[in-house]
């Protein structure tokens, strides 16, 4: 285990001293000086995560709301800039997540329904 520990450690220093990740902070300490702009885009995030977490919705609808919602949004660069680098920096964790998945054998248990 502390070898695994050891390995945890220097992944996550390399995460830190990555582009995405001090990109994504010091826009996220920027945007938290100005409370207005913060409230809108965490308002957006939270409808966002609820959509993609809800069932027997219209999916095609709301995501066409949501897409408006986030266009009136991003007309301010901060919020835009704020958005793309939480994207960004989420796209850094889901690889990281995908080599631990494919890599070590881990079966999800529904990666080839539908085939």
């Amino acid at each position: 285990m502390e070898q695994m520990r050891e390995a945890l450690d220097a992944l996550l220093a390399a995460i830190r001293s990555s582009e995405e990740y001090k990109n994504y902070q010091d826009i996220k300490a920027r945007i938290h000086e100005k409370p207005e702009v913060e409230k809108r885009v965490a308002e957006f995030r939270k409808r966002n995560y609820q959509l993609q977490n809800q069932k027997d919705a219209d999916l095609f609808g709301e995501m066409d709301k949501l897409e408006r919602e986030k266009s009136k949004i991003c007309e301010n660069s901060l919020a835009a800039e704020y958005l793309a680098a939480e994207l960004a920096f989420c796209r850094v964790i889901q690889e990281i997540n995908w080599e631990f998945v494919e890599k070590l054998d881990f079966e999800v248990g529904f990666e080839n329904e539908g085939e």
